[in-house]
C-alpha cells in the first residue's frame, strides 16, 4: 500500500475517532436528540446526528487520496463531492426534518448527477444514469432503514469497506482499495461511541453518508469495468432485508412509508436478542454474501453462477431466522399476556352493581350510552365534565409529561371529584377523524388520558379505563392489542400519544390500574357518522373490494358498552391494552344491513390501486388521509384480534342489526 493511502487512511480514522468530543456538546446544546418511537429499538432518548463524525473523517480521507491520486482523481471526487451532498441531507433531516418528497427528490438528483459524471469519467453509456439514480437513492434508504440497532451501521460500514478493499486489491484498483479502506476505518472509529454507556447515534446524517457513499462506490467501480456480482454482493442482505420488508407491507396494505418493527434484524431483537449480537449476525451474512461475491472475479460463468446461488441462499436464511428462532414478537401478537399489568394491584369489587362508577365525559355519544347502559342494571354512575387542556400537536412524549405538572390545579381539582368511586372511564375526546389537527384535538385525546389518571391516583380509584381507537394502528393487516401503534391522521396521531403517554404515566407508579380500551368504528342511533354510513350504504356508491368477506371494524355502542361494562367490573387485572371485540360482521353484510341493497363487487386491483392514489394525496394533504382511510375500510376491512375478550368468554354476537333499525342501548 502506498504511503498516501496511509497518510490518507490515518488521517480519516484520527478525524473520525476525534470529531465526537467537539460534536457531543454541539448535539447536546442544539437538542439534536432521538426519541423512541413505534419503530425504535431503544427506550430512552439518546443524542443523534452523531453521524457528523464519520462523515468529516470520510471527507478528509478521500481528499488526501483525491490530491495525490492522479488519474483516479475524477472519480474520488465524485464520491467525496456526492458524500457530503447527501450527508448535508441527513444533517439538515436531523436538525429540522424535510418532508418525504424532498428528501427522494433530491437523493435521485444526487444519484443522477453523480452517475452522470461517472459516465463522462469512465465513457460508459448514458443509460446508466437512471439505473445510477435508482441505486444511490435505494441505498441510501436502505441504509437509513436498517439503522435500528446499536452497532449495525458501524460494522456495516467496516465491512463493505474492507471488502471493496479487497475486491481493489483483486483487480489492481488503487483508488477502490483507499475508498474502501477509508470508508472501514471512518465507520469502525464510531463504533465505540455507539456502544457506549452514554452512547451516540449515527442520525440521518450518518446513514444517509453510508448508504449514499456506498452507492456512489459500486457505481463508480461498475463503470470502470469491476463484475457487477463482486461490488453488489456485500450490499445482499441489507438489499434483501429492506425489499422483502417493503414488499410485505405493500401487499399487505399497510402504509408502507409509517415507522414500522417488520424489519428481520427488529424481528431478531423482539425475540429478545440483544442489539450487539443481531448487529454480528448481519454483519456475518454480509461477509458471507461479500465473499461469495469474490468468486465471480475469476471470470467463470460456472462459479459466477454458484455465487448468485450461493448469496441467495444465505439471504433466505437470513430472512428465515426469526421464524426457525421462534420470534418472541410473533408469539406476543398471538397472546394478551404480552400487555399484562402488575399482579399486585388490589382488585375492585366484583358484580356490577356494587361498583361506584364515574364517566369523564358522560354527556358525550359512547359515555352517555354507558351511563345509561349502567343505570339499567342498578349501577351507581356518573357523569364528570372534562377539564379542557391544550397541547402543541408537535411534542414529544417527555414534553407532554413536561405540560401535566402545568396543569397541577385542574388534576387536583378533578381528583376531588373522584373520591369514593371505584372505576373511572375517560370518554372524553374529540372524535374527529377528519380533523387538521390543533392544541385542542391535542389536549382533548393526548394530554388528557394521562391528566384523568394523575387525579385517578390521587383519588385512589381502583380501576381506570380509557377510551382509545383502533386508528392508533392505522393499516396494520391485523388489529392486535400490542403498543405497536401506526397513526396516519391527525386524529390517530393524537390518539396514539394519548396512550403512549398514559403508559408512560401508569409504568411510574402503577397504583390505579390503567384499561386501554381499543374501540373500533362504533356505530349508534343519532350518531352522524351512523348516519353517513346508512346514507352511503344505501346509495349506488356503496361497494365492497371483491369477494367482500373481509372483516369489518363497524361495530355497536351497545357492543361496546357491554365491553366496557365487562371490563369494569372483571375480577382480576386486566390487560392495559384491550381491542373491543369484532361483532362478526363483514365489508358486504354491513352495508347490506345498513342500505338494504347488495354492494356492488369491485375488483381487489382496482381499489388498492385508487386508495394507493388516495394516500399519495395525502402524504401533502394530511387531513385527507381520514376520508380515504374510511373508503379503504368499506372496500377492504380490516381483521381484528382481540385475543383477551376471546380468552375470557367476552366476544359477543352483533347487534349492528339493532343501529339501524333504531333500537336502543340496553344491557343484558
Amino acid at each position: 500500500m502506498a504511503a498516501p493511502d496511509l497518510v490518507a487512511i490515518g488521517s480519516s480514522l484520527i478525524v473520525s475517532i476525534t470529531a465526537p468530543f467537539a460534536i457531543r456538546p454541539l448535539l447536546a446544546k442544539m437538542k439534536v436528540i432521538d426519541f423512541p418511537n413505534e419503530r425504535s429499538s431503544h427506550s430512552d432518548p439518546v443524542l443523534r446526528g452523531a453521524g457528523l463524525a464519520p462523515l468529516l473523517g470520510f471527507l478528509i480521507g478521500v481528499a488526501v487520496l483525491a490530491t495525490t491520486g492522479g488519474s483516479q482523481m475524477p472519480h474520488l471526487l465524485v464520491i467525496g463531492v456526492t458524500g457530503a451532498a447527501v450527508g448535508a441531507l441527513g444533517l439538515l433531516e436531523d436538525l429540522r426534518g424535510v418532508r418525504i418528497v424532498v428528501r427522494a427528490g433530491a437523493q435521485m438528483v444526487l444519484g443522477a448527477g453523480a452517475t452522470f459524471a461517472l459516465v463522462w469519467i469512465f465513457q460508459a453509456d448514458l443509460w446508466w444514469v437512471p439505473v445510477g439514480a435508482l441505486l444511490f437513492a435505494g441505498y441510501t434508504n436502505a441504509a437509513n432503514f436498517m439503522d435500528g440497532i446499536n452497532g449495525i451501521s458501524s460494522l456495516h460500514g467496516t465491512t463493505v469497506g474492507s471488502i471493496f478493499a479487497i475486491i481493489g486489491l483483486l483487480t489492481d484498483q488503487p483508488w477502490l482499495i483507499g475508498v474502501g479502506l477509508v470508508l472501514a476505518v471512518a465507520f469502525l472509529a464510531f463504533l465505540p461511541w455507539n456502544l457506549a454507556r452514554q452512547r451516540m447515534f449515527l442520525g440521518d446524517v450518518g446513514s444517509y453518508l453510508l448508504g449514499g457513499a456506498i452507492g456512489t462506490i459500486v457505481i463508480a467501480a461498475v463503470l470502470n469495468g469491476t463484475p457487477t456480482i463482486a461490488v453488489l454482493a456485500p450490499l445482499g442482505i441489507y438489499l434483501a432485508d429492506t425489499t422483502s420488508t417493503l414488499v410485505r407491507r405493500v401487499l399487505r396494505g399497510e402504509e408502507w412509508q409509517q415507522a414500522h418493527r417488520s424489519h428481520t434484524y427488529q424481528k431478531l431483537t423482539d425475540a429478545g436478542l440483544p442489539h450487539l449480537v443481531v448487529a454480528v449476525i448481519v454483519t456475518a451474512a454480509t461477509l458471507a454474501t461479500g465473499a461469495l461475491g469474490l468468486l465471480s472475479l475469476f471470470h467463470s460463468i460456472a462459479v459466477s453462477a454458484a455465487a448468485i446461488v450461493g448469496i441467495i441462499l444465505v439471504a433466505v436464511g437470513y430472512l428465515s431466522l426469526p421464524r426457525l428462532l421462534a420470534a418472541k414478537a410473533s408469539d406476543n401478537e398471538a397472546s394478551y399476556e404480552a400487555t399484562t399489568v402488575p399482579a399486585a394491584l388490589p382488585a375492585p369489587p366484583v358484580g356490577h352493581s356494587s361498583l361506584r362508577w364515574v364517566v369523564i365525559g358522560g354527556t358525550g355519544f359512547i359515555g352517555s350510552s354507558l351511563i345509561e347502559g349502567l343505570r339499567q342494571q342498578g349501577v351507581h354512575a356518573v357523569s364528570v365534565t372534562a377539564p379542557r387542556l391544550r397541547l402543541n400537536p408537535n411534542v414529544t412524549t417527555p414534553e407532554a409529561k413536561a405540560r401535566l405538572r402545568e396543569n397541577q390545579e385542574s388534576i387536583v381539582s378533578l381528583a376531588d371529584t373522584l373520591r369514593d368511586f371505584d372505576v373511572v372511564v375517560n370518554a372524553a375526546g374529540l372524535a374527529s377523524p377528519d380533523a387538521r389537527g390543533g392544541e385542542a384535538l391535542f389536549g382533548a385525546n393526548a394530554l388528557l388520558p394521562a391528566a384523568v389518571l394523575r387525579a385517578a391516583e390521587l383519588a385512589q380509584v381502583h380501576r381506570m379505563i380509557h377510551i382509545s381507537s383502533a386508528a392508533v394502528q392505522g393499516r396494520r393487516e391485523v388489529l392486535d392489542e400490542t403498543t405497536a401503534t401506526s397513526p396516519f391522521s391527525p386524529y390517530s396521531e393524537s390518539k396514539a400519544l394519548g396512550e403512549s403517554l398514559l403508559l408512560d404515566c401508569f409504568s411510574e407508579s402503577g397504583n390505579t390500574e390503567v384499561v386501554i380500551v381499543r374501540a373500533t368504528s362504533v356505530q349508534g342511533e343519532g350518531r352522524a357518522t351512523t348516519g353517513r354510513l346508512r346514507r352511503l350504504a344505501q346509495s349506488r356508491a356503496a361497494s365492497v373490494a371483491r369477494p367482500g368477506d373481509r372483516p369489518t371494524v363497524v361495530s355497536s355502542v351497545r357492543g361496546l358498552v357491554e365491553f366496557l361494562a365487562s371490563v369494569g367490573c372483571f375480577p382480576t387485572p386486566v390487560p392495559t391494552i384491550v381491542l373491543q371485540p369484532w361483532e362478526g360482521m363483514t365489508t358486504s353484510s354491513v352495508l347490506e344491513i345498513a342500505g338494504g341493497r347488495v354492494p356492488m363487487r369491485l375488483p381487489e386491483l382496482f381499489c388498492r390501486a385508487l386508495i394507493a392514489v388516495g394516500y399519495a394525496v395525502g402524504a401533502v394533504a394530511s387531513p385527507v388521509n381520514g376520508l380515504v382511510r374510511r373508503i379503504e375500510l368499506m372496500w377492504l376491512g380490516q381483521d381484528q384480534k382481540a385475543a383477551w375478550a376471546q380468552s375470557v368468554g367476552l366476544e359477543k354476537n352483533s347487534h349492528i342489526a339493532e343501529v339501524f333499525s333504531g333500537a336502543s342501548v340496553r344491557l343484558h
